[in-house]
């Protein structure tokens, strides 16, 4: 799978060679990955449309790399000579750091983020019809940009991994185009320096917003072009291949032309230029027009507020000070200006977001929704951009008192960004998919043919790898979802009311339910499911009786905190609340006095690297846990053996954790009370 990505070098280098003639193979070779990657995923899109297959996929890239060799030999015979270019150490070091930090999270055991999963969906639905077509009962399709998971899909290997590596390296190639790009506008290692200022774009992939950043190769091309007569050729390509990978990266492809030509033409614009822009913006607006139905009466979408206000402040960073004061210093240069406007353009267009709730404008409907989230990637580049311009202007240099200074902060806070990411390694419970749903999801191959799952609609019940001889309920909702046809609400209102002749008149045989959700508790109050297996406390049931019934009950004490998936539960049939008890060290009791019952059990969450032992049973490591023993014992002692640690809680930056410096420790979500009906 990582071995399929090699096919973008070939491409990349030779596009690199002609495009960056002051260039040496070094600096070619840092582009490669970006523009190849680039051409590859533009490929993947346009096999989509033609509904081609990923065998016909396969030849195209295949052709493409033969032309890149032919082309790259070519050059070579004609003794091409290549720049030599004297790099600092700096430059180097901070490339490095900047690459490290965006691979770091392929240690982890799936990505994080929910949309992941969406895509996931997307690259299976390809690898099995070649198109976004729902699997059965569900009839209908999705409509999303096609390159990325067209590509994941041609990449191999399950869903959620072939669409984890690209992502990761996606953005690795980005960094190093960047870097590239920054040395060749002359700023030596200032701007990849510069994009370590700002989480970014590194919460934007860690959060697994993978086409959004990929869609931002496209810019390495443009920028390659700053400063020199622009190529509308390599424009409307470009802007074509970004366009099938994912809308911001057209927005922000668009905004920088329009910068670089106001500032460099100003009102002087030639009827070529004029001509060709207004072609780049019909295209745009063919694009808005065509997608508008969908959208026709849906609100503009602003889940995190106005993207260029707080939101923008807390993504940028210390870029965002410093940019200030780059534009202003930097006032007088014309090439710094384009950065400056770049990023204006980019504000602008956040205030889209200020019209939250508004209906009936449907163009500032699908803005909004195709800016989602852009404090967290519309602002790094321009501000990286103009920030490296203005620092590569310190008196002295590398060596000057406030280059040293600048160099050290950056250190420190690379420094203290790796050892965060590295600790998120250890905690499971960050993932919207737990250990135990990803083993229960894989076992899913084993069910009889013709078998039809029931499972939650929410992030953690979707099963994004679904067995060809199955059936699912639930669908993720991702781009425009055009279902036709679905059992899922009317299921679930089986499920609730526990009306098993509706059930089984819809064909459903199995459910699958997650202990972050809250399916479980209402299939563990029937007597007409029976667990088949369980792991981490997430359990596939056969729709069978067992006679065995389950009640819920809440679980208190003196620090009661927010579970932070609480906001995605619609339902609390035994008003277990949306505080649960959090236990971070030494022995605990929890009472339980059901003897009349067959068990009792608790589900607990480890929070981080926990050891433990509960009820006599040693656990050790995040994630969750359900301890069942036969009732009349008392009830269940908790006796936590680790250390506790301090580690940064992303939950605490985005809103649905209540603390950011966190530590670890235990969730005890319920008690659960098993009768015999």
């Amino acid at each position: 799978m990582a071995i399929g990505l090699e096919v973008a070098i070939l491409p990349g280098f030779a596009v690199a060679r002609r495009m960056d003639l002051e260039g040496d193979w070094k600096r070619h070779l840092m582009l490669s990955p970006a523009i190849g990657l680039l051409i590859c995923l533009g490929l993947s899109g346009i096999s989509f449309i033609l509904e081609w297959t990923l065998e016909a996929l396969t030849y195209l890239i295949i052709s493409v790399n033969i032309l890149a060799m032919l082309a790259i030999r070519t050059e070579v015979e004609s003794e091409q000579t290549l720049a030599k270019i004297e790099r600092s150490p700096w430059f180097w070091i901070f490339t490095v750091i900047a690459c490290f930090i965006a691979l770091t999270p392929l240690t982890y055991s799936r990505p994080m983020g929910v949309d992941w999963i969406g895509f996931a969906s997307l690259t299976d639905a390809v690898t099995k019809s070649g198109g976004f077509i729902l699997s059965e009962p569900s009839i209908g399709e999705w409509i999303y940009p096609p390159a990325f998971p067209t590509f994941a899909a041609w990449l191999g290997g399950s869903p959620s991994s072939s669409v984890f590596i690209l992502g990761t390296m996606c953005f690795f190639a980005l960094l190093l185009g960047i870097a590239a790009v920054g040395e060749k506008i002359g700023c030596g290692h200032w701007t990849i320096m510069a994009m370590l200022l700002a989480p970014a774009l590194f919460a934007k992939n860690l959060d697994s917003g993978y086409p959004t950043v990929a869609s931002q190769l496209g810019i390495i091309v443009l920028l390659l072009m700053y400063g020199e007569k622009i190529r509308w050729d390599l424009v409307v390509i470009t802007a074509m291949f970004v366009a099938m990978i994912h809308p911001t990266g057209l927005i922000y492809l668009s905004t920088l032309i329009i910068a670089q030509l106001i500032i460099s033409k100003g009102k002087d614009f030639t009827i070529t230029d004029s001509f060709q822009l207004a072609i780049l913006c019909t295209t745009i607006l063919l694009v808005l027009v065509a997608v508008s139905p969908a959208f026709d009466g849906d609100a503009v979408f602003a889940e995190y507020g106005w993207q260029g206000g707080a939101p923008m402040a807390i993504y940028a960073g210390l870029l965002l000070p410093l940019g200030i004061w780059s534009a202003w210093t930097l006032r007088s240069d014309s090439k710094a200006m384009v950065f400056a406007l770049w990023f204006t353009l980019n504000w602008v267009l956040s205030a889209i977001h200020l019209f939250e709730g508004l209906t009936g404008v449907t163009i500032l409907s699908i803005m909004s929704y195709a800016l989602y989230s852009m404090s967290m990637h519309a602002f790094h580049i321009p501000l990286a951009g103009l920030v490296g311009m203005r620092l590569a202007k310190l008196d002295g240099g590398s060596s000057s008192d406030g280059g040293r200074a600048i160099m050290i902060v950056t250190l420190i806070i690379c420094g203290f960004a790796s050892s965060a990411l590295s600790e998120l390694a250890h905690h499971d419970e960050l993932h919207v998919i737990s250990d135990g749903d990803e083993a229960l999801i894989n076992s899913l191959g084993n069910l009889p043919e013709g078998s039809i799952v029931y499972a939650e609609n929410e992030h953690w019940g979707h099963i994004y790898s679904i067995p060809e001889h199955i059936g699912v309920t639930a669908v993720p909702t991702l781009g425009i979802l055009n279902q036709k046809h679905s059992i899922q609400n009317i299921a679930t209102t089986a499920v609730i009311h526990d009306d098993i002749s509706k059930l089984q008149e819809l064909g459903i045989t199995h459910a699958i339910a997650s202990p972050k959700g809250v399916m479980m508790q209402y299939i563990q109050a029937s007597i007409h499911w029976e667990k088949m297996w369980s792991s981490g406390g997430s359990t596939l049931y056969t729709l069978e009786d067992d006679m065995m019934i389950s009640k819920f009950l809440p679980v208190e004490g003196e620090n009661m905190r927010v579970d932070p998936w609480s906001s995605l539960r619609e339902r609390d049939p035994f008003n277990l609340g949306d505080k649960k008890l959090y236990l971070t060290e030494g022995s605990h009791s929890i009472p339980v006095n059901e003897s009349s019952a067959y068990e009792v059990c608790i589900m607990t969450e480890f929070i981080g690297d926990v050891s433990a032992t509960i009820n006599g049973r040693e656990l050790s490591g995040s994630g969750w846990y359900n301890t069942c023993s036969y009732a009349g014992g008392g009830g269940f002692s908790i006796d936590i053996s680790s250390d506790t640690e301090f580690w940064i809680n992303p939950l605490g930056a985005s809103g649905r954790g209540d603390v950011l410096l966190d530590t670890t420790g235990i969730r005890v979500h319920w008690v659960e009370i098993i009768y015999l009906a």
